[in-house]
């Protein structure tokens, strides 16, 4: 009786570990990409806005 040559299946294996490796990889990436934005948001030194507003409201909107 000739027994069956086993058949590796690595091939399946890596490309699960190749998906995985890289969901990974993206997965960090995309931490790193929103620690920064938020550590440049949160030192970042916006000017006040400098223009001066002036609004003429009516007497009558205000009741005696």
């Amino acid at each position: 009786m000739v027994r069956p040559k086993s058949r590796s299946y690595s091939a399946a294996g890596s490309s699960r570990s190749m998906k995985s490796r890289a969901l990974s990889a993206l997965l960090v990436l995309l931490l790193v990409v929103a620690v920064g934005g938020l550590a440049v948001l949160g030192t970042w030194d916006l000017p006040a806005p400098s223009k001066a507003v002036e609004k003429v409201i009516p007497d009558e909107r205000f009741p005696r």
